[in-house]
């Protein structure tokens, strides 16, 4: 196996930089060691992906890979960065979650993160258990898709009632991870009938290919709609439609911080959320450094050996987010911040099923903010 320095080296020389980091060394400057903890730690939600990008991106190739973290200089902010894999029972322990490691930690690294990834509806599930706050959203919509083949439908599905209809015509179903929560259950909340769906749905795509494309599948934009064009046993071209379009307008891999933890990080969160803002500008110009970054991340094994990132995919996946709005403004000029009418309206789905986990009385304002956002910081 390449030594940890030998692949960050070569991914940054290969990314046109003069030495590895180099350009996270020279765009992010504001100083952060007398405000920041030192070193800063956030944990993923999941194993290094393109989705995580614009996080990498502050370090970019001039870290150490390690097993279950990458590490290195955020920039030249006077602060070392650390990014713990995520995945329960991978790079978090079973039960564990990104969100839940900000205040029980990350029992295999041993670490009680400062930032976590998070998802905007479980904000609201988890309000009382673990209250946390959204400060900045690298990704403006969530890459979460239903897709079919364009060639068994090519009007496609762009709304809750072509999925209405397409259960009345009972010529396939709906492979999903689960409808007893998130969008699976927004979904028959909305008069999807039940008996649409299929549960059980884990990355795989063998009912899709077993029923000819008969069947609409759960997947990621980033991801499987790639896989199914370009293998997958299908190789033809995939339609979508985003959970997001289909109203289910949820914020995934937001960064938050504990409600306990929002005064002692406040002072460095002003000054680390726009440079995050900066950094996803950044990325969705050019993720070529980082891009190279999580194959070589990947390839040598340091999330764990089942998980590899094709180069093409993470390619794919990289330049797919800013053309589709996954990462983007949204409606208005900045990027990272929140849409607070899209913020009330996930509260209003969920909220007829909040149970003990949940503060009765959460509000939009409880489990999001914009206080840190620079609104002057954007994609053009």
């Amino acid at each position: 196996m390449k030594t940890s320095m030998t692949l960050a080296l070569a991914a940054g020389l290969a990314a046109g930089a003069a030495h590895a980091g180099e350009f996270a060394e020279t765009h992010y400057t504001t100083p952060l060691a007398d405000v920041c903890p030192n070193p800063l730690i956030l944990q993923k939600d999941w194993l290094m992906q393109a989705e995580h990008g614009p996080i990498l991106q502050m370090i970019g190739s001039g870290g150490t890979m390690e097993t279950g973290v990458y590490k290195g200089p955020l920039g030249s902010t006077g602060i070392e960065l650390q990014v713990l894999e995520g995945g329960g029972g991978i790079g978090l322990g079973d039960g564990e979650t990104a969100f839940s490691a900000l205040f029980m930690g990350n029992s295999k690294a041993g670490v009680r993160p400062h930032l976590g990834y998070h998802e905007l509806d479980n904000a609201f599930i988890f309000s009382s258990r673990f209250p946390a706050v959204g400060v900045f959203a690298p990704l403006d919509v969530a890459p979460t898709v239903l897709l079919w083949d364009e060639a068994t439908y090519p009007d496609g599905f762009a709304s809750i009632d072509d999925l209405k209809a397409f259960a009345e015509a009972d010529s396939g179903k709906i492979y999903v991870s689960t409808i007893a929560r998130t969008f699976g259950k927004f979904l028959v909340d909305e008069g999807v009938p039940e008996a649409a769906f299929v549960e059980g749905y884990r990355g795989d795509g063998e009912n899709f290919v077993v029923n000819n494309g008969t069947w609409l599948n759960q997947g990621f934009l980033t991801s499987e709609v790639y896989k199914f064009e370009n293998g997958n046993n299908w190789e033809k071209p995939i339609g979508y439609v985003t959970l997001n379009d289909l109203g289910y307008v949820n914020y995934t891999g937001m960064v938050s911080v504990a409600k306990d933890r929002m005064d002692e990080l406040a002072p460095c969160l002003e000054k680390l959320v726009p440079i995050m803002q900066q950094a996803a500008v950044d990325f969705a110009k050019d993720p070529a450094e980082v891009s190279e970054l999580i194959v070589a991340f990947n390839d040598g094994g340091f999330g764990t050996s089942w998980w590899k990132t094709d180069a093409e995919l993470v390619s794919y996946a990289a330049t797919t987010m800013p053309e589709t709005g996954i990462i983007g403004n949204g409606t208005n000029d900045t990027i990272g911040d929140f849409d607070m009418d899209r913020v009330a309206a996930i509260l209003e789905i969920v909220k007829p099923g909040l149970d003990e986990r949940a503060d009765p009385d959460v509000t939009p304002e409880d489990v999001v903010t914009n206080r840190f956002i620079d609104p002057s910081i954007g994609l053009e």
